[in-house]
């Protein structure tokens, strides 16, 4: 039965997957060994026993592999003596031969029979859920709870479904209803969910606090209280809570990741360096770490992560990439790095890497003739990459030349219309141009075909808020957009953008302190810390914001010295 309980990181399970193989599983430990037989002595058997015969004989044809008579056996069974449980057993078949349809309208038609049957309930809402028709699994679940309120399973389900749409305040509506003494481990943490979603960060650590109280395996509770931990800066405990989960064995790769970068964060680059000799991660999860000890400044333990990804793969196709990078991010030595990707032989498996890293050390080097001979060579070598129709792109708007850019993307795109990453690079290109309209009704398209996609909720949210107009559905869509990257410096300046036109200074403040950290070198985002400090009556940090925003190269540079001067 699904369970919130059971989801991470906020996916959902794919029950009908699992479940598919339980008829697998029974015909190995209860179906005979012949073949099922075609005729029995039915007449004399009661009802309980002919309709167990018969799924004995469904179950040996599933043990034989006739899926197709089994179906039938199934389907036959169902309609003679139909049960909410018989219907399930049907739907997990049904669609595990990808038949997503039939065992929709299989479920549809045994809810209407059983209206009562909560499992039934949740699994026509999942299936609806599966197939993307959100509307139809929350009124399903809506309908089941108009007769069946105090059901706390069919609540969660719904507000969990409510959840993965963005709709947090609904959600939190439909829990608020679970009486106090009733809200178990789950209901808490879908609660701070809710309450993470809507910006109220507080009370949403206390709900994770009573959650992984009430439930210590509770994974998923731990891992977004270390998130939440993390963002407030209370790294200490974001520590705490990350190797809560690692000493219950269940540490993935994503918390040891995690857990790195606290440490790192916390100035403990050898205790970094001993979780991840102590865990032994994978390859990839190497390379991850030893990103994290670059981008820390940590050279010396980045090394000797690279020598722990020597070690383990010495004759690695990959090792002059991982060597490229550490000269480039380590060393800051680019022409070093460009020397060592030079030598990648056109037959390693990471030539196209190698281009690609090339191409932006040319182009940041200032070489562009070196670099669109590589955009050229990557071209005509990878024809149909889009990632390389991008990279020519984005040269060709380093050049100065975006309207050019904006032909190769549209171009692309007549080709592959629904590239999410295309149309959005698209979308900027127009927006440099001015061409807002477009720009918008781009990434208007990139929201309906993906809802949740970052990118695409910031800029419209904060164009909504530059335009000062529907804040509290930019507000909704930037928040939209940070749960999914909590710590983009740039959905966090939106946010407190958005927040300002609103008149809530205070909020507005605290989010864009979060935005302007030292390695944000974006001249909008200060310019916007200054405005809002000195809204706030800050007079000395709004000083220092409109400084920072000139240093980099203000577009508007007379306004945000005439900003400075009237402070």
């Amino acid at each position: 039965m699904p369970d919130a309980t059971k989801r991470r990181f906020s996916k959902r399970l794919p029950v009908f997957m699992v479940l598919v193989l339980l008829p697998c599983l029974l015909s190995n430990s209860c179906a005979s060994s012949r073949p099922a037989r075609s005729a029995y002595a039915a007449k004399g058997l009661s009802a309980n026993a002919d309709s167990a015969y018969r799924f004995l004989v469904y179950q040996d044809l599933m043990r034989q592999g006739k899926k197709d008579e089994a179906v039938a056996a199934l389907e036959e069974l169902v309609k003679k003596y139909p049960s909410p449980e018989l219907a399930v057993e049907l739907a997990n078949l049904q669609w595990g031969l990808n038949q997503r349809e039939k065992a929709t309208a299989t479920l549809e038609a045994a809810a209407t029979a059983f209206p009562a049957s909560r499992q039934l309930t949740l699994y026509l809402a999942n299936a609806y859920q599966m197939r993307r028709m959100g509307d139809k699994a929350v009124a399903t679940l809506g309908k089941f709870l108009a007769a069946h309120p105090t059901d706390a399973p069919a609540r969660r389900e719904l507000a969990s479904l409510l959840e993965d749409a963005g709709k947090h305040k609904e959600a939190l509506q439909v829990l608020s209803r679970i009486p106090e003494a009733d809200r178990d481990a789950a209901t808490c943490y879908l609660m701070a969910k809710a309450m993470a979603g809507l910006g109220r960060n507080a009370k949403a650590v206390t709900l994770l606090r009573q959650a992984v109280d009430k439930d210590q395996t509770l994974l998923p509770a731990w891992l977004d209280l270390g998130g939440l931990l993390e963002s407030q800066g209370d790294l200490a405990g974001a520590e705490e809570a990350y190797r809560k989960m690692l000493s219950q064995d269940a540490g993935s790769p994503e918390v040891q990741a995690r857990l790195l970068r606290v440490l790192l964060r916390r100035k403990q680059p050898d205790q970094a360096l001993k979780l991840l000799r102590d865990e032994a991660p994978d390859k990839p999860h190497l390379l991850d770490a030893m990103s994290a000890f670059l981008e820390a400044g940590y050279t010396k333990q980045a090394r000797q992560a690279l020598d722990m990804l020597v070690a383990a793969d010495p004759g690695s196709p990959d090792l002059p990439f991982y060597k490229a990078v550490l000269a480039y991010e380590g060393d800051k030595n680019p022409k070093k790095a460009l020397e060592i990707l030079a030598a990648v032989a056109p037959d390693n498996p990471n030539y196209d890497k190698s281009l690609s890293f090339r191409i932006q050390i040319a182009t940041e080097l200032g070489d562009y003739a070196k670099a669109e001979g590589l955009v050229r060579e990557a071209r005509t070598r990878y024809p149909d990459r889009k990632e390389f129709i991008a990279v020519e792109a984005a040269l060709l708007d380093k050049r100065g030349d975006t309207a050019q850019a904006a032909k190769v993307l549209e171009k692309a795109l007549a080709a592959s219309p629904d590239d999410l990453d295309l149309l959005y690079r698209y979308g900027v290109a127009l927006e440099k141009l001015k061409r807002r309209g477009e720009a918008k009704a781009v990434m208007e398209k990139i929201v309906a075909k993906d809802p949740v996609n970052p990118d695409a909720l910031n800029y419209l949210g904060y164009s909504l808020a530059e335009e000062g107009r529907d804040l509290d559905k930019a507000v909704d869509m930037i928040r939209l957009a940070l749960s999914k990257e909590p710590d983009n410096p740039f959905f966090l300046d939106s946010l407190a953008w958005a927040q300002y036109k609103l008149g809530h200074i205070d909020e507005a403040l605290a989010t864009i302190r979060k935005a302007a950290i030292p390695k944000v070198k974006d001249a909008i985002v200060w310019e916007h810390y200054g405005d809002i400090a000195a809204a706030a009556g800050h007079k000395a940090e709004a000083q220092k914001a409109y400084r920072t925003a000139l240093d980099l190269g203000s577009e508007s540079p007379k306004a945000v010295k005439k900003k400075l001067g009237a402070l």
